[in-house]
């Protein structure tokens, strides 16, 4: 429902009626030590949503549940477009708090957040957010989807059930996040994006040619623009499964390819 068309080329004769809000490059299998990379088209508000940690999904869910850690980076956005992550700075902890356990409407509690082409957040399990309108967002998370969502902007829709009981034990109220990197379209190479337990992402933008390492169980790369990836010519908004221990790239000027690994 609140998906656009950017992602309706990747389907080609297979796509839905209907916007489409995500495209899966692998498999949320709760796999440790695997990524899962998503393009997200946001024309709508998503849910306000946060994600257990690993000891929490296993209470929750099992003994072979894994937790939800993420990180956008913003590959286009609109005018004003915004995002919400974390508490509001003059917020405290025991508001977030007092809003899960009483059902107080949480949105105007977090901290919104600008967002342009280029920029990189952290998402943390236990931290509340929500992506808004006019955003297109490259996602990188564990290879899970645990999802407890908080509000949903009064759809009160059936499919779409709160987790009231199962945000509040995973939320950490006290969070406040910030924009974690910025890519610099301007300088070719590559840049480090985020680094964390679970995994890590940097881009290689060009005019740039080389090779750069991957480690060894391999990485997932999405092009931006233009890409030839060990010969492998890649379009914009396509994806590869990058193996071996060192893979030669070719990224066309005005365009990045961004890359995920597992930790």
């Amino acid at each position: 429902m609140w998906g656009g068309n950017r992602l309706r080329a990747l389907a080609a004769d297979a796509a839905p009626i209907g916007p489409i809000g995500e495209a899966w490059f692998g498999d949320a299998d709760e796999q440790p030590g695997g990524v899962l990379v998503k393009l997200l088209d946001v024309q709508d508000r998503l849910s306000v949503q946060v994600h257990p940690d690993d000891d929490l999904a296993k209470v929750m869910h099992g003994a072979d549940a894994i937790g939800k850690h993420e990180a956008w980076v913003v590959l286009e956005a609109a005018p004003g477009a915004e995002l919400l992550l974390g508490r509001a700075p003059s917020v405290t902890a025991d508001d977030i708090t007092s809003a899960l356990t009483s059902g107080t409407d949480i949105t105007p509690l977090l901290a919104r957040h600008a967002a342009r082409r280029g920029d990189v957040f952290d998402v943390p399990t236990g931290c509340l957010h929500a992506l808004m309108p006019g955003l297109f967002i490259w996602e990188v998370q564990q290879r899970s989807d645990r999802t407890y969502r908080v509000a949903d902007w009064g759809r009160n829709d059936p499919s779409r059930p709160l987790h009231s009981s199962e945000a509040l034990r995973a939320t950490d109220a006290a969070h406040q996040a910030t924009r974690t990197a910025v890519i610099d379209w301007k300088r070719p190479g590559e840049q480090r994006l985020v680094t964390s337990p679970h995994f890590s992402a940097r881009a290689v933008v060009g005019p740039w040619s080389g090779a750069i390492a991957v480690g060894p169980h391999g990485a997932t790369a999405t092009a931006t623009g233009a890409a030839v990836v060990d010969g492998l010519r890649l379009r914009a908004l396509a994806s590869a499964h990058l193996a071996g221990s060192e893979v030669d790239l070719e990224i066309s000027s005005g365009a990045a390819l961004l890359i995920a690994e597992g930790c």
